[in-house]
């Protein structure tokens, strides 16, 4: 048997789970951009892009969010800490490379201090992904050894029709489960086979076990490759900020001399600044030594320290970068010619 979901449903499934105080967010777009925003009606999800421009990493960890508020008084100082409304949320139609990226951030925020509002957020969320059918030259997933219908990261995942008239459904995790039996006959059933899109073809571009023994030798690190790649980079940061797994941040107190709020901010190891010390000294003094951190970060150090790669292989820093500059062509080198 198979469970059905058809299109012309949507909008009841959005009645359903907001009665139940539930929000529903999903992809959508306007004339500039496209992201995973609040969706309270069928006709706002953008189905037909390959992915949103702008990573899922924003519904659960936002570009600036507050930590606490304080307030200096003459005998003592008040802080207060931040608390997250409590929300159930459903993200509907999130691709496989965004649902991935949130297992691979999970490390990062479980690691060392963890982030509540990371996990808080992650509790309180179901994510339901649609297998890509489509693709584009940016998109690398194969190459990091994953696939446009990888269910890791993902609650329920969703398969097109071949009549594109709804997706067959399947429950991934508990969660998953869950939220397929509390909607009910939202879903319909069939016990017969159901034909779906087949997962879009994506060519792999370079051998990853490549990289990883090349960014392991003892040479790579002052090799002069670093200048080479990195010639053209102007260090806007753009590629990070699309990144679904980069989550380099700031913490700063804005306010006046007695009041204020403690503020996280995204940042960038692109930028200058980010390693800047008081004294003026900059460790990465240089865009080469900049670029490598982001390579090495993705491609070594995460993988020594949680043992997994950093990267989805979503595209999306080829597809922003404004001098054609992605991680892609980094890693292509890398594989082939060593980085010499």
């Amino acid at each position: 048997m198979a469970q059905i979901l058809e299109k012309n449903k949507l909008d009841e499934m959005i009645a359903r789970l907001n009665g139940d105080g539930c929000e529903v967010f999903g992809p959508r777009k306007n004339d500039t951009s496209s992201w995973y925003g609040k969706i309270s009606r069928a006709e706002e999800f953008c189905f037909d892009q390959i992915l949103p421009d702008r990573p899922l990493k924003e519904l659960f960890f936002p570009r600036t969010e507050p930590m606490m508020k304080y307030e200096i008084k003459k005998q003592q100082v008040d802080a207060e800490n931040y608390v997250l409304p409590k929300k159930q949320r459903v993200i509907f139609g999130a691709r496989p490379c965004d649902a991935v990226s949130l297992t691979i951030d999970d490390a990062l925020f479980a690691w060392d201090a963890c982030d509540e509002f990371w996990f808080e957020r992650r509790e309180n969320s179901v994510i339901v992904s649609i297998a890509c059918n489509k693709k584009d030259d940016f998109c690398m997933c194969t190459s990091l050894k994953s696939s446009p219908d990888v269910s890791t990261g993902s609650d329920v995942l969703l398969h097109e029709l071949v009549d594109s008239a709804g997706w067959r459904v399947s429950a991934i995790t508990p969660a998953g489960q869950d939220f397929i039996d509390k909607l009910g006959d939202v879903f319909s059933t069939t016990s017969t086979d159901v034909s779906v899109k087949p997962p879009a073809e994506v060519p792999v571009k370079f051998d990853l076990d490549a990289v990883i023994r090349k960014l392991n030798s003892p040479e790579i690190f002052e090799s002069d490759f670093w200048k080479t790649i990195s010639v053209r980079c102007v260090g806007c940061g753009v590629c990070t900020f699309v990144c679904p797994t980069c989550h380099c941040f700031d913490i700063q107190d804005e306010g006046d001399v007695y009041h204020g709020v403690r503020r996280k901010n995204w940042d960038s190891c692109s930028f200058a600044m980010f390693t800047r010390h008081a004294s003026g000294h900059n460790p990465r003094p240089d865009q080469a030594s900049r670029w490598r951190q982001r390579i090495m970060h993705k491609f070594n150090y995460y993988l020594e320290r949680f043992g997994q790669i950093s990267c989805t292989g979503c595209g999306r820093c080829s597809r922003v970068c404004p001098v054609d500059m992605g991680v892609t062509q980094t890693l292509v080198t890398l594989s082939t010619n060593g980085g010499k």
